[in-house]
Parts: C-alpha cells; structure tokens; sequence
C-alpha cells in the first residue's frame, strides 16, 4: 500500500514493546490495525497513562504535522499490528490542502498541544500542592466578586479567609521539608498580593 511520499508498512509488537519514544523525532503517524497501543507520560518516575489507542485509530500525527518531538511514549498493551504512516506522506498530502485548511490544522494542533501543557500542570511536588489550594480558593474569591449575590451572608468569603490563613501556615510548614520533586505550576496560578504566597519549592 502506498500513499505519497512513501509506502505504508506494517510492524508487529509484543505486549510491552515501545513503538516511540518521549523526545523522539516525529518522523512517523502510525494507525492500530490489531491490538491496542497506551499512549503514556513519565511523571515523578512513574508512567501516567494518556490515552489507550484501538483498531482503527490515528496517534503519533502531531509531531509530524508541527515538526516538534513527541510528547508522550507510546507501548503496545497486548499483541499489535501498527500501520506506519511516514511523514513524507502525510507532507505531501498536506501540501495539496487549501492553506486555509493547512492553517487550520495547524491551529487544531497548538490547541492540542496546550490542552496537554496544562493538564500535565497538575500539583506535583508540596509547593504546588499548596499553590493549587490558594489559586483554588481565589478562583472561589473571583466568582463572588462577579456574582455578590451567591454569598449574601459573607460566609463563603469568611471560608475562603480561613484558606488563605490555613495555606500560609501550610507554606511555611512544607518550605522546609526535602521535596525532590520540582515545582511546575505557574506563577500565574499563584495567589494575589495580600493573600497566602507562592510556596518556594525545590524545582
């Protein structure tokens, strides 16, 4: 089978057998023909499963489509044949698309990618974990201030108070303790002047 630019071959895996790696070249797209592929991150050491691919389905395409390296490491969870897709092809496909079409595809991709980056800043290390609480809370203390009505008793603001007065005693309590995990959530998610600061992390 051919499409331009290239031949589609075909590859067995066994269960456990890597088909890409995070950081690799994106040189491929592969389709699941048998079997089914985990799409998986490494965080903190461990493998955080992303997505589970099946027959008939498309990953691996974003790399290729924006030229950046893979994301994500892809293994195989049972016995699969995998239909590679070279770049080359999907390339030459692309290249006969509208630019409008190309654009789009193009945005549809940073879109992606975005959603991923921010979904992997989930709390990680003890920092975070209190950064989350705060920015949770003022998050909390901004849809009060839009909508005065929810809280006409001022209880939800006194509650979100004591949780800015609990993190701060919280940041200084972790601020000292050995975390070897590194801070990821950004400055941005971090509490207004005033309010319980950033915890200072390892990372």
């Amino acid at each position: 089978m051919y499409v331009d630019g290239g031949a589609l071959k075909k590859s067995f895996f066994k269960q456990g057998d890597i088909i890409f790696k995070e950081g690799d070249a994106g040189d491929a797209a592969y389709i699941v023909e048998t079997g089914s592929i985990g799409i998986f991150k490494t965080i903190d050491g461990a493998d955080l499963q992303l997505a589970t691919i099946r027959v008939g389905e498309l990953f691996g395409e974003m790399a290729i489509i924006d030229g950046s390296k893979r994301m994500a490491h892809a293994v195989a969870l049972e016995e699969s044949v995998i239909v590679n897709v070279p770049s080359a092809g999907i390339a030459a496909m692309l290249a006969k698309q509208p630019p409008m079409i190309k654009t789009l595809i193009q945005i549809l991709v940073d879109s992606l990618r975005n959603v991923h980056d921010v979904y992997m800043k989930r709390p990680r290390s003890l920092g975070d974990s209190v950064t989350a609480i705060c920015a949770s809370a003022d998050a909390l203390r901004k849809f009060l201030n839009r909508h005065p009505d929810a809280d006409l008793s001022g209880e939800a603001r006194r509650r979100i108070d004591e949780v800015d007065a609990h993190a701060t005693v919280l940041h200084d309590l972790v601020g000292g303790w050995n975390d070897p995990r590194a801070n990821v959530i950004d400055d941005a998610t971090a509490p207004p002047a005033g309010k319980a600061g950033k915890p200072a992390g390892d990372g």
